[in-house]
């Protein structure tokens, strides 16, 4: 069983526990033994949040998404080695090395976790910790890293710490996936697929740190969609979201945004709406009404307007069979 905080969740957090005998089916199945979920969650504005692991069993993966906090990592010498974390963070802390992280006090982060089993997490953690050691000549924009230098060594033994990936809604969505799988129960076959999940996030982020930083002059898609991901039981306004893509003019935002993807700004928020309400109508069994709360609604039969605007088809109908062929 992973080694988890006892931070009191607010009703907006999760914290996901998988039971003993799925793990270890997980732990033998030829499409799961290389990497798979032991438990997750997420911990928005975690106020006093704090835990220690002197020699962790597993390995952990958190990505911290809005506020600040730190982390304390265990380097071969022996020594503990003290970094502050940011929003756009990934931390990657492998099994058997002693760490201590918590949320700052004034600002205190929000993020996504992951507590990892599997043959090939240490190989997956590795592939971002080359692909830095690579770029050690030139650490900086997206591609810094915040931990201590990689030592030699085999991949189990590496530092991994902490990276900066930068804020993306791809990221987000494969924690919030992992989430809506558990509202649907402990299937296995739903949590082989949570396996591929956790890998994909992975090698995603190790995709991320090749990719060269963004010019600042440009509008900031990946950030404006991060956003959006965060904020879908929300309705940020127009200015939130030119805000976080870099521009002043919200003019400017909706016709730079509609330039480069076709819509407009709120239109593609709706529609990642009710992308998140399919995929929760496919794994989980939540109620309409309660996948309308959680997408922001308090009126269901709001929603299943929406929805069959957008979808066209109903909430019940898609539940039974999907959408319908375009």
């Amino acid at each position: 069983m992973p080694h988890t905080s006892n931070w009191p969740l607010p009703d907006s957090g999760d914290r996901v526990l998988l039971p003993h005998d799925l793990t270890r089916a997980l732990a033998k199945h030829d499409l799961s033994c290389g990497c798979y979920p032991q438990a997750f969650g997420y911990y928005p504005e975690a106020r006093g949040h704090r835990m220690a692991r002197a020699r962790p069993e597993d390995h952990l993966v958190i990505y911290c998404v809005a506020g600040a906090g730190w982390l304390t990592l265990e380097n071969d010498a022996g020594e503990s080695v003290r970094q502050s974390v940011a929003a756009g963070d990934l931390l990657l802390l492998p099994a058997g090395r002693a760490h201590t992280y918590g949320a700052d006090n004034r600002q205190p982060w929000s993020l996504y976790w992951v507590h990892l089993g599997g043959i090939h997490v240490p190989a997956l953690f590795a592939r971002v910790t080359d692909i830095v050691t690579v770029q050690d000549s030139a650490e900086t924009g997206s591609h810094a890293r915040i931990s201590a230098r990689v030592t030699p060594g085999d991949a189990a033994s590496r530092i991994a710490g902490g990276y900066r990936v930068g804020l993306h809604e791809r990221l987000v969505n494969d924690f919030q996936a992992l989430l809506a799988i558990a509202r649907g129960g402990y299937r296995l076959t739903a949590f082989l697929h949570a396996a591929d999940l956790c890998r994909g996030l992975l090698s995603y982020a190790a995709l991320l740190m090749e990719r060269p930083p963004a010019h600042q002059h440009t509008l900031d898609l990946a950030a404006v969609h991060h956003l959006m991901a965060t904020q879908l039981d929300q309705r940020p306004s127009l200015a939130d979201l030119a805000s976080a893509a870099g521009q002043a003019s919200t003019y400017q935002f909706i016709r730079r945004y509609r330039a480069l993807t076709g819509q407009t700004p709120m239109q593609a928020f709706l529609h990642r709406k009710i992308e998140r309400a399919c995929y929760l109508l496919e794994v989980s069994d939540l109620t309409v009404a309660e996948i309308a709360r959680q997408l922001g609604y308090d009126d269901p039969y709001y929603f299943s307007r929406l929805f069959r605007k957008i979808a066209r088809t109903s909430p019940a109908r898609y539940r039974q069979g999907g959408a319908p062929p375009i």
